[in-house]
């Protein structure tokens, strides 16, 4: 069969419209397959053992001892430049009572605490404190505890107190007796019940 020349004539427009988002599509499966980093390799035990030694002698700080060479962030110091020391309080504001004692050897006044702890005062020259030698008094002051210092400021910081301290009354609790169980046969049974 022979074909005709219309047949054989090819079109003036041949125009073929097609899905464009089956070719976004496949675009996109190729872009997510080739996505990603592959690692693959094979360790063996005696490397991971040597690789394990080294990251733990390094992180430990022994790796001054380990390594013969100085790295520059791994440098061990076994004292530091300066002691860490907290700073103590020099002076505390207190207050004391007790007995005031003067000594003739050092010209000093003491106060004599109830717990027997000598305090050396540090007085202004215009309080006078020889009257009350051998009496309680309270002073309040700055005390310092290295050389057990109270430096009293002015006269309204001490103040005479009775020769004797009065205590405040405390009730002591008495105990009370309290019933104690005995252990009393039943009759005709062989239990023991007990019996207040």
């Amino acid at each position: 069969m022979a074909q005709t020349p219309k047949e054989k004539d090819p079109p003036i427009v041949d125009v073929k419209v097609r899905n464009p988002i089956t070719y976004i599509k496949k675009w996109w499966k190729k872009v997510i397959e080739n996505e990603g980093i592959f690692f693959s390799f094979r360790v063996r035990p005696l490397t991971a053992i040597a690789v394990a030694l080294v990251v733990t002698s390094l992180t430990l700080g022994l790796g001054k001892f380990v390594l013969p060479f100085t790295i520059p962030f791994f440098q061990y110091n076994p004292e530091p430049a300066t002691p860490l020391v907290p700073t103590p309080e020099v002076w505390k504001e207190t207050a004391y009572t007790g007995t005031l004692r003067y000594s003739e050897a050092t010209g000093k006044y003491y106060l004599v605490t109830t717990a027997s702890e000598a305090i050396t005062l540090q007085v202004p020259e215009n309080i006078k404190l020889s009257p009350y030698v051998g009496r309680r008094i309270f002073a309040t002051g700055k005390y310092y505890k290295a050389t057990r210092t109270l430096v009293v400021a002015s006269a309204n910081d001490t103040e005479l107190l009775p020769s004797a301290s009065n205590p405040i009354p405390t009730t002591s609790p008495t105990p009370s007796p309290s019933p104690t169980p005995t252990f009393e046969p039943a009759s005709g049974t062989d239990t023991i019940t007990p019996s207040l």
